[in-house]
């Protein structure tokens, strides 16, 4: 032995007792191994296992410490180490403790010799916790896999540079690739070159500033079907603090947006035509407007109505009426421009913009050609049907510069168009207005007259012809104005019935009638009812309140238009129904000059035929009127009815009457109409009533 041995001997031997105490001490399980059996353990390596270091010492070996699954691995590595084939070892197993738990063990081991023999020194770490955590890791990241998958909608990640690192399967489906095929891959990859761009685009944005990022886009499904869907997309970041990429949701949007456009035309069209309705027209004769604005172009309204379609309808059914409505609307859409928009109002009204026309009459022109290709026949199933149209035209910017007075300045020349015999077109002009302020005075002064209590129910009495007595009366309405004096109905009663007050001024006069009766209870007095009364059901409470007031039915006629018994719908059906029944009789006023509907007068039991005054003032001098009255008053006895002639204003009238054998008279023959009182004093001096 030379000099270094020696020294390294004794160095040895000093450091011996160190080394056994760091061994004892240490943290880790530290062992060795010989002839396959612990020839020394440390009190770590013992407290792990629950065993004492001479239990372990005392022919206890490594395959008593390892679960029995692992025994094959620990016994493999163990022959290598002794074999000498591998001079170090890492590995982990589950060991078994004396009370039958176990743990998770990492080893290293390092093969060597004592005493001739070999010998393995190793390390143990009870690394069970770490596993734990890192189980848990797993567990939770497979549970977040599984949740992210069972979402409907696409779920996708990338990375800093814009490439796939996973999904979830409906982002498969929806990419047509498995997410193993997708990871590394990106847009360039995926989507034709315009769309990869600005999806790359819509990325870099995002990972420029950060946060959310929510667009809509168009995109095809792996199906090939393009849809509308929005994007929701988010930056994240790595442990480190920097960007670790983007996590991003789609979301199908094409049901939402469909019924959105659904919904919208449903809100801007209408449904019978597929024309513009009245809110379109709005927004698209506000932007017309502010082009001509702009341009200094001349624009042009047109107000179109069907003439006689009311007609039509109650003829022929409401069915074939929304045919008519649909073929006129393809017919004004073949007159006009692309440009031009053509729009429902209702009913059977329509609108017509002409922007940038190049003078006045190009709108007369296209006028024209509409209301002849209109006045062509309408076949409607079986039915050949003909109507007209009448026309207002309203200019920008002569007539107005403002919307909504073009609209009204239009619509006030259809009607004029219509009192010029329809089947024709109107301009507007300054006297049109000028009507339109008139009748909205008078509106003013109805509502005022109505709260000032100015309207009254006078009588004009209506004679038997047989006995010369006055039986029956007629309520007509004056309006005492305080200013303008008594105004007649005629004035007034069309403008009541458009601003809606017709049925309280109706009320009035059938509340006055009732007072009138309450002191003839032995007469009987006829009211007038209005068809907006009928159709707003203001008058089906009469036969109920003639109760209350004790007053016989009988006591109370109505009377009607001619048109009346043509409206169909069930208010005005069983208004009429429940007059008849509660034993208030029915009068048709005018008779003979509107629709004559014969079948209608048996329908309803109706009492009175009124024969209009037309007739009756050319009975002397005209033998067709004469031959009219005299049809109109046997064919009405012939159908168990009475008839009534008004306007009987001479002698020669009333005889010819008498000679036909009508039942009824009045006219300024016996006596003009008269307030209550006047009629009812009236009553005691006429000679046939007082029996002077």
């Amino acid at each position: 032995m030379n000099d270094s041995d020696n020294i390294l001997d004794g160095l040895l031997h000093e450091a011996a007792p160190l080394l056994r105490g760091l061994c004892s001490n240490a943290l880790i399980g530290v062992y060795v191994i010989q002839d396959d059996q612990f020839v020394f353990v440390n009190s770590r390596l013992a407290n792990l296992f629950g065993y004492t270091q001479l239990e372990l010492c005392s022919g206890m070996g490594p395959q008593q410490l390892t679960a029995p699954d692992d025994r094959f691995v620990v016994r493999e590595e163990i022959d290598r180490r002794l074999s000498g084939v591998s001079q170090s070892s890492h590995y982990a197993f589950r060991g078994i403790r004396k009370d039958g738990t176990q743990l998770d063990a990492e080893v290293f081991g390092v093969s060597t010799s004592f005493g001739g023999r070999a010998a393995i020194i190793g390390m143990l770490l009870d690394v069970s916790e770490r596993n734990a955590a890192e189980r848990a890791v797993k567990d939770q990241l497979q549970f977040i896999t599984r949740l992210i998958d069972t979402i409907p909608n696409p779920v996708f990640y990338k990375d800093e540079a814009g490439r796939y690192i996973g999904c979830n399967i409906a982002f498969e489906q929806f990419i047509g690739k498995q997410r193993e095929q997708l990871v590394g891959l990106s847009v360039f990859d995926m989507s034709p070159p315009d769309l990869a761009e600005r999806y790359h685009a819509a990325d870099q944005k995002l990972f420029d500033v950060g946060g959310t990022q929510v667009y809509e886009a168009q995109v095809e499904y792996a199906d090939g079907v393009r849809r509308d869907v929005m994007f929701y997309k988010a930056t994240f970041d790595k442990a480190d603090g920097s960007l670790g990429g983007l996590v991003g949701l789609i979301l199908d949007i094409s049901e939402r947006k469909r019924m959105e456009q659904a919904i919208w035309r449903e809100a801007n069209y209408d449904a019978l035509t597929g024309l513009p309705n009245l809110r379109l027209l709005r927004d698209r004769l506000a932007e017309e407007l502010e082009r001509a604005r702009r341009k200094g172009g001349v624009l042009a309204l047109l107000f179109i109505d069907l003439d006689r379609f009311k007609e039509v309808n109650d003829t022929l059914g409401h069915h074939v009426g929304d045919q008519l409505l649909i073929q006129a609307a393809e017919r004004i859409n073949a007159v006009v421009r692309s440009s031009d928009t053509v729009s429902r109002q209702g009913g059977d009204e329509f609108v017509v913009i002409l922007p940038d026309i190049s003078d006045v009459q190009s709108a007369g022109m296209v006028a024209g050609k509409i209301i002849r290709l209109l006045g062509l026949p309408f076949l409607l199933g079986s039915n050949q049907v003909y109507v007209s149209a009448s026309i207002g035209i309203a200019l920008y910017p002569d007539d107005s510069t403002q919307q909504e007075t073009l609209v009204s300045f239009a619509d006030q020349a259809m009607y004029a168009a219509k009192a010029g015999g329809r089947n024709c077109f109107s301009y507007f002009t300054p006297s049109l207005q000028e009507e339109a302020q008139r009748r909205q005075g008078v509106a003013n002064r109805l509502r005022q007259g109505l709260a000032g209590n100015q309207f009254e129910a006078w009588f004009q009495p209506i004679v038997e012809v047989a006995s010369g007595r006055i039986i029956k009366a007629e309520a007509l309405l004056r309006w005492q104005h305080p200013e303008l004096g008594i105004i007649m109905p005629g004035d007034f009663i069309a403008v009541a019935e458009e601003i809606g007050i017709i049925g309280d001024i109706g009320n009035l006069v059938f509340q006055q009638t009732l007072d009138m009766l309450e002191q003839w209870p032995e007469g009987q007095a006829s009211v007038n009812i209005s068809p907006r009364q009928f159709i707003s059901g203001d008058c089906r409470h009469w036969p109920q309140e003639l109760q209350e007031r004790k007053l016989p039915a009988s006591c109370l006629a109505v009377e009607i238009t001619e048109g009346m018994l043509l409206d169909e719908r069930p208010l005005v059906v069983n208004t009429l129904l429940g007059f008849h029944q509660a034993g208030v009789e029915v009068s048709i006023d005018d008779f003979g000059t509107g629709y004559s509907a014969m079948s209608y007068l048996k329908k309803f039991n109706i009492d009175y035929l009124k024969i209009d005054r037309s007739f009756v003032q050319g009975l002397a001098s005209d033998n067709t009127d004469r031959a009219i009255a005299e049809a109109i008053i046997a064919m009405a006895h012939k159908l168990g009815m009475r008839v009534i002639a008004e306007g009987v204003e001479t002698e020669a009238q009333l005889g010819l009457l008498r000679e036909a054998g009508c039942d009824y008279v009045q006219g300024y023959l016996l006596a003009r109409p008269m307030p209550r009182q006047a009629f009812l004093a009236f009553l005691q001096q006429y000679p046939a009533n007082s029996g002077r």
